[in-house]
């Protein structure tokens, strides 16, 4: 987060959202996990959404194998 704080790249959402946080006049640490969760919360739903096709068909090629 801290990579991320010091490049300040605009179009990022979550640097968008931790400086927003800042500018509430969070702590620093707050809003420091404030981003990593936020991270994590788009990340988890990338990767979901890309694993959830591969799911789908291997257990549709269990069905077809029973």
């Amino acid at each position: 987060m801290d990579g991320l704080s010091q490049r300040s790249p605009q179009d990022n959402p979550v640097y968008a959202f931790m400086d927003k946080k800042r500018a509430e006049g969070k702590p620093y640490y707050v809003y420091m996990t404030a981003g990593v969760n936020k991270f994590l919360r788009i990340y988890y739903g990338k990767v979901n959404a890309f694993l959830s096709p591969r799911e789908d068909a291997e257990a549709e090629a269990d069905e077809s194998d029973s």
